[in-house]
């Protein structure tokens, strides 16, 4: 295909389904609602309102701070699941690939469900507990706050963290690794300065992934948080439904954009396997 053709249709692309919507979002936020009719004259009032109102931002510092700490608990697991995979996964290695990344083939509404099951309170998670004798009744303190929306986010998360973070290890050459053992480094030696800084990439990138799906993510902390789960995106939600507040809605909508470039900029920066090697 001619290159200019090719050009063109991914300029297309960008302008139609990012640039345009962006920019049709930016514009709402700087409206107002008045009498339930959005008046189209510019300020930045959502913005203060969004800055000076203690509601919203407690609710986006609790978003950060669990987006943050799911993007940290799904890259602890998945590292060392794909090291393992790698290098020991031997004849079963490709069966064990697929396996993580099964619940990718399940929807995502299903999969959220799912987790409701399971934590709820005739769930099976309490079945267990009762069964053994932990509890001597099931609880219902399982589900419907911060710690059943981080489980459910963390299943939805993990294949999208483990996948950057195996393709990282996969191409880092073996000769590498056989260099340091025969130049005597242990395997914690070959570790730290051979695997780790090489895979830096890719374990920086999963965590982008998993931080940014929570950042956003609204149906989770709806269908399995109540009300003590509730995240910004769920204010975002409402804002576009029942409170018909577009303009503010998309005021939150941007802040978060904002935040998910500043992120992608700062992993850029931290994934750049090329420093970290010349630094070493």
């Amino acid at each position: 295909m001619n290159r200019n053709i090719v050009i063109g249709l991914i300029a297309a692309w960008v302008l139609l389904f990012i640039l345009i919507p962006i920019g049709v979002m930016a514009a709402y936020s700087l409206w107002s609602v008045e009498d339930f009719k959005i008046v189209k004259k510019m300020s930045f009032r959502n913005y203060e309102e969004i800055f000076l109102n203690g509601t919203y931002l407690s609710v986006l510092w609790k978003t950060i701070r669990l987006s943050v700490f799911v993007g940290l608990l799904a890259s602890l697991i998945s590292y060392p699941l794909a090291v393992y995979i790698r290098y020991f996964g031997g004849r079963y290695k490709h069966f064990l690939y697929l396996a993580v990344l099964a619940p990718l083939l399940v929807g995502y509404l299903i999969r959220v469900y799912a987790w409701r099951s399971i934590l709820s309170e005739n769930g099976v998670i309490n079945s267990i507990l009762t069964m053994t004798g932990i509890l001597a009744e099931p609880t219902d303190k399982l589900l419907f706050n911060s710690f059943s929306v981080v489980v459910t986010m963390l299943c939805i998360a993990i294949p999208f963290t483990f996948i950057p973070i195996y393709n990282a290890i996969e191409k880092i050459p073996a000769y590498l690794l056989n260099a340091a053992a025969d130049l005597g480094a242990s395997t914690r030696q070959t570790f730290i300065t051979v695997l780790f800084p090489l895979s830096l990439p890719g374990l920086v990138t999963g965590f982008m992934f998993a931080f940014i799906a929570a950042l956003g993510d609204y149906m989770t902390p709806s269908l399995v948080g109540g009300t003590s789960g509730i995240m910004i995106g769920n204010i975002v939600q409402s804002q576009f439904g029942n409170s018909f507040n577009w303009p503010l809605g998309s005021a939150l909508a941007i802040i978060i954009l904002i935040m998910t470039l500043l992120v992608i900029v700062v992993s850029q920066k931290l994934g750049d396997v090329k420093g970290v090697i010349e630094e070493g």
